[in-house]
C-alpha cells in the first residue's frame, strides 16, 4: 500500500480530488486530499495564511503526525509550491513528487516570477476572488461546472510571493502537464523552461482542471508512480519517532 497526499490548487479544496481518490483507493492505496488552511471548509481562515510556510506546515506535520513514509506526494497548480516545499523540508518521506500541470518555480524563485513581474506586487495579506469555470471552454459539461463553481473559494496571495526550494535531488520528480491549458498560465512557464533544459515531462490529454475534468487519466498517472516493493529481506526501518514535529 503506498499513501498518496494529494495537494489542490488556486481556488478549490481538498473536494478538488474527489474524482480521483476511489480510483487510488480501489487499487488499495492510503490516500490523503487536505483542504489548505484557506481553502474548501477552511475557507474562512484565509486571512491566517501569509505565506508558503502555513501551507507546508500543514502539510509536512499531516504526513509526520500520520507517520507516513514513502509518500507520493502530487501537487496540482498551485499545489507545486507547497509540494516543493515539503519534499524540501522531509524528504526522507516522500518517495516521488508529481508535479501535476504545476507551478514549479526555479530554486529561490517565487510563483510570481513566472512570467512577466507585476509592477507592482499585491499586499501580502490580500486574497483574490475565485472566478467561475470558463463554460465555453469545453472541459467541463454544465452539471460538473455548477458543482464546481459553488466550492470555489478566494485564494491567499502570501504564498506566491515566497521563494520556493528545490525538491532535493534524492527525491523522484515527475513532471505531467495538460495538453489545453491556456497560454499564460504559471505551469506553461514551467513547462517552457524544461523544455529549455531538455527535461522529460508527460503530457496528458485534458484541460487544466484534469483532477475535475479527466480523473481516469490522473488517476493512471499517480498509479503509475507507485514505489516498488521493498525487499522483504532487507533491513527494517528504524522505529518511528516525533522528530520534527516541533
Amino acid at each position: 500500500m503506498t499513501a498518496f497526499v494529494l495537494v489542490h490548487g488556486a481556488f478549490r479544496g481538498g473536494w478538488a480530488w474527489r474524482q480521483v481518490r476511489p480510483h487510488l483507493v480501489a487499487a488499495g492505496h492510503d490516500v490523503h486530499a487536505p483542504s489548505l488552511i484557506g481553502a474548501g471548509e477552511h475557507h474562512e481562515r484565509v486571512r491566517e495564511v501569509t505565506g508558503l510556510k502555513t501551507w507546508s506546515d500543514q502539510v509536512s506535520r499531516l504526513i509526520l503526525l500520520e507517520d507516513l513514509r514513502e509518500v507520493v506526494l502530487v501537487g496540482h497548480s498551485q499545489g507545486g509550491l507547497v509540494t516543493s516545499s515539503v519534499a524540501a523540508r522531509i524528504p526522507d518521506r516522500i518517495a516521488c513528487v508529481v508535479h501535476l500541470d504545476a507551478a514549479v518555480p526555479a530554486a529561490g524563485e517565487r510563483a510570481v516570477d513566472l512570467g512577466p513581474t507585476p509592477s507592482r506586487l499585491p499586499e501580502r495579506g490580500t486574497a483574490v476572488r475565485a472566478t467561475p469555470v470558463p463554460k465555453d471552454s469545453g472541459e467541463y459539461d454544465e452539471e460538473t461546472a455548477r458543482w464546481v463553481d459553488a466550492r470555489l473559494s478566494a485564494s491567499p496571495v502570501g504564498p506566491a510571493l515566497d521563494a520556493v526550494p528545490a525538491v532535493p535531488a534524492e527525491v523522484r520528480e515527475v513532471f505531467a502537464f495538460c495538453a489545453r491549458t491556456p497560454a499564460g498560465y504559471p505551469s506553461t512557464h514551467t513547462r517552457a523552461r524544461l523544455e529549455a533544459q531538455g527535461r522529460p515531462f508527460t503530457v496528458l490529454d485534458a484541460g487544466h482542471d484534469a483532477p475535475l475534468s479527466a480523473p481516469s487519466l490522473v488517476a493512471a498517472l499517480l498509479l503509475a508512480q507507485v514505489p516498488t516493493q521493498p525487499d522483504p529481506h532487507a533491513t527494517s526501518r528504524p522505529r518511528p519517532t516525533m522528530k520534527g514535529l516541533r
